[in-house]
């Protein structure tokens, strides 16, 4: 199912109340299916168009900004009690949703999320892993060779879980892996974060929209991107109003050394929800972002199919280089494959 009602909404909310019950229906399930149904809610709040929509869809509407602030509330909640239960030397910095939450970003009104994400210098990690232990948070069962993938490789350690609570908390290092070609240094984002209360800081505003770039092209995770798209567009928005903010937006990414990839999201996020600016010569990232996001939940889209393959092998590319790539391939497809077969020939009932 193309999401394509879905972002002319969004593209369009004033179009609103020439929408039949079929077209409702339709949005509906797109909105569910691309985790935007809160988003598109906020958004009529914001133009004041709630009174235009069919009761019967305002309930959905409504629910859907309901759970969302409650979960931002209670992300806020669990970081305070983060900043308690790690020693209080060490600077906590929030990503991704937690973080729109923290700053006020726009797009956190109606926007849900699972997870919350810290990042802290990688020398510490060690003693920080045995604070959040010591306070009931279990780190994630992974074998040796897992272990290895995300402590060598990764800006990241594997999640870990609350016992009580169990929320999540992914604990980082970095934005993107260190074997990575497009490797930005912690030490140039920590030197411009923002600090919101003792201890607790935000990626400077700029760095924030990079992030989001960054992030929803180096996942390779199509059900989300729509909605990672969306993101951005209303943070480059916010952040880079005029042409002068989104030049500043490239410049600082040029400093990063993740323009190109910056450059191919911001441009796909026009694309589908602002106003499209002319496409570079290469522009094969952003075509593949934009059709990957239409038909994520498309699976008859043989383009959509095509443009999300791309994009998850894209994802791997510039996280690993192949020296390390193709032998982790080989041993994750062997082990899948291998997982495969022992569940097939497992007995019933087991």
């Amino acid at each position: 199912m193309s999401a394509t009602a879905l972002i002319q909404l969004l593209q369009a909310p004033q179009t609103v109340a020439q929408l039949s019950g079929e077209q409702w229906n339709l949005i509906l399930v797109q909105g569910r299916k691309n985790q935007l149904l809160g988003q598109l809610a906020a958004l009529f709040e914001r133009r004041g168009l709630l009174p235009t929509v069919p009761m019967q869809v305002v309930r959905h509407l409504q629910l859907e900004l309901l759970t969302a602030r409650r979960r931002g509330e209670s992300a806020q909640w669990e970081l305070s009690n983060l900043r308690r239960e790690v020693d209080e030397s060490v600077a906590l910095t929030v990503l991704k949703g937690c973080a729109y939450v923290a700053s006020g970003d726009i797009n956190h009104v109606g926007r849900s999320f699972s997870d919350i994400d810290l990042m802290v210098d990688r020398s510490l990690l060690r003693a920080i892993e045995g604070d959040l232990v010591s306070a009931g948070w279990k780190p994630s069962a992974v074998d040796d060779y897992d272990a290895m993938y995300y402590r060598d490789w990764m800006h990241e350690v594997p999640p870990m879980e609350h016992i009580r609570r169990h929320t999540v908390l992914d604990l980082h290092h970095a934005i993107n892996p260190p074997v990575s070609d497009y490797y930005v240094d912690p030490v140039l984002l920590t030197a411009a974060r923002h600090e919101l209360s003792p201890g607790i800081f935000v990626l400077a505003p700029l760095d924030r929209v990079i992030h989001c770039a960054l992030h929803l092209i180096q996942e390779g995770e199509t059900k989300k991107l729509l909605r990672d798209l969306y993101d951005l567009h209303l943070l480059v928005g916010q952040h880079c109003a005029a042409d002068q903010g989104v030049s500043a937006l490239l410049d600082r990414a040029q400093v990063l050394g993740v323009r190109k990839l910056v450059a191919s999201a911001v441009g796909a996020s026009q694309q589908l929800f602002g106003e499209p600016r002319p496409k570079p010569a290469d522009a094969w990232l952003q075509t593949c972002l934009v059709l990957a996001a239409k038909n994520a939940h498309a699976p008859k889209s043989v383009s959509g199919w095509i443009a999300g393959a791309a994009l998850l092998m894209y994802s791997h590319w510039i996280k690993m280089p192949l020296n390390i790539l193709i032998p982790h391939a080989i041993r994750k497809g062997y082990k899948a494959l291998f997982s495969k077969a022992a569940d097939k020939n497992k007995p019933r009932g087991v």
